[in-house]
């Protein structure tokens, strides 16, 4: 059985770097660590080296989803799992690893989105922990992928890679947690018409963390999308784009599950008031940009 301890990174493609490591430092919060040895830029939300990575792309959206393991261990289940449900996987070499500040990585396209996905152990940890700037972040909390093929994308996460559904809204959305990893979701597929990033969530601290990210985006022409309550987590959201137009939110507040004798999936009518109680309109441009990088893991 393969177990996580979390949701560690996720790397973009964004159309000009310096810009987005501007705005990321300035209206995300997050802390810039550096460039690596092709220009990517590394952000932290924690005492990680890494919880997001930039880098330069045609076309903006997801490059690939980092999850950490609970050991080292995990790698070869990891291994063993992939090679059973004969999907295709590699080891990164000593300097692919190094790069990512890792002390193993082994690397597989989902066969389903085509979304790039590593699964590691051992991150280098920074001196300090990460320092609130313009928001109070907890940490990088999930990422959502969208695609037509739904159920085939929820069954491989569910039977290949031991991901537990915590809810759904039924047929537009299900909500997973990286088991044991505790809180309700740490990944999500979306049902959509192209297969895409859909958005990427950073964990606050409270209420006044999303009312001071709304001053702060009025000000700066910063889209908001969409600002509400999600039945299913109880989780506070407000979404915005970045400079790219990719999706991005902001939450606080999520139900949290224990390893043993966590309470049964439910599904929630697929009506706008299962995504959000309050009653807030959506904006069209929610979920509307975000292409997933295919590359074949060789």
């Amino acid at each position: 059985m393969i177990r996580y301890r979390k949701l560690g990174y996720v790397a973009l493609n964004v159309s000009d770097v310096e810009r987005a490591r501007t705005w990321y430092e300035s209206m995300i919060g997050l802390k810039f660590n550096g460039f690596g040895d092709s220009g990517e830029c590394f952000f932290r939300a924690s005492s990680d080296h890494h919880n997001l990575i930039l880098h330069r792309g045609d076309k903006p959206g997801l490059k690939r989803i980092g999850w950490e393991l609970e050991s080292e261990a995990q790698l070869d289940i990891v291994s063993r799992q992939l090679d059973r449900k004969h999907v295709a996987w590699r080891s990164l070499d000593r300097s692919e690893c190094r790069a990512l500040c890792v002390k193993r990585c082994v690397r597989m396209a989902e066969p389903v989105t085509g979304a790039m996905l590593d699964f590691y152990a051992g991150m280098a940890q920074m001196d300090s922990p990460h320092s609130p700037t313009v928001a109070k972040i907890q940490h990088l909390s999930h990422v959502v992928l969208g695609t037509p093929r739904y159920r085939e994308a929820v069954e491989f996460y569910e039977n290949v890679l031991n991901f537990r559904t915590s809810d759904e809204i039924d047929g537009r959305i299900n909500l997973m947690r990286c088991f044991p990893n505790p809180y309700h979701h740490s990944f999500g597929i979306a049902y959509s018409e192209r297969n895409c990033l859909h958005h990427l969530n950073f964990m606050v601290s409270d209420s006044d963390d999303l009312e001071r990210a709304k001053s702060r985006f009025e000000h700066n022409n910063v889209p908001m999308v969409w600002g509400g309550l999600h039945p299913p987590s109880g989780n506070v959201f407000l979404f915005f784009l970045d400079p790219d137009g990719l999706s991005l939110e902001y939450g606080y507040g999520m139900e949290l599950f224990p390893e043993v004798g966590a309470r049964a999936a439910r599904v929630f009518p697929a009506k706008p008031e299962s995504f959000d109680s309050t009653g807030a309109r959506r904006d069209a441009r929610m979920a509307a940009h975000g292409a997933i990088e295919t590359v074949v893991a060789d």
